[in-house]
């Protein structure tokens, strides 16, 4: 079930869960710490989101036609520093969970919502 949902999300939404990501990345980039796995960057002065997985689908739960969810997504983010009149950048990987709700309805999904997005780092 997981593995077929996740297929509909990905086929479905992939650009909306994307292009959602790139402006939470690129405006908020200072609620995440993104330095975490970055080598050179010391403080993110600029973030910009390159690709997207979906990992996976969980926490499915459905309330008749109502159905809410967890989305695991793997980011390839590109950050950027600036030292000693010399721009440094490098690209880094973020797990984001997004909390999303949609429709179901004769086995399609509409109304697809990202209510809430968290960094994930476990």
């Amino acid at each position: 079930m997981n593995d077929y949902f996740k297929g509909m999300i990905e086929e479905q939404f992939y650009q909306q869960i994307f292009d959602t990501l790139e402006d939470e990345i690129m405006n908020n980039y200072s609620e995440y710490d993104l330095t975490l796995r970055a080598r050179d960057v010391i403080e993110v002065l600029e973030a910009a989101l390159d690709n997207i997985e979906i990992l996976r689908v969980n926490n499915i739960k459905q309330d008749d036609e109502e159905v809410s969810f967890d989305i695991l997504v793997n980011c390839d983010i590109e950050i950027g520093d600036y030292f000693a009149k010399e721009n440094i950048s490098e690209s880094i990987r973020q797990w984001f969970k997004l909390s999303c709700s949609a429709v179901l309805d004769n086995a399609s999904l509409s109304d697809f919502v990202i209510n809430d997005i968290e960094d994930y780092n476990k």
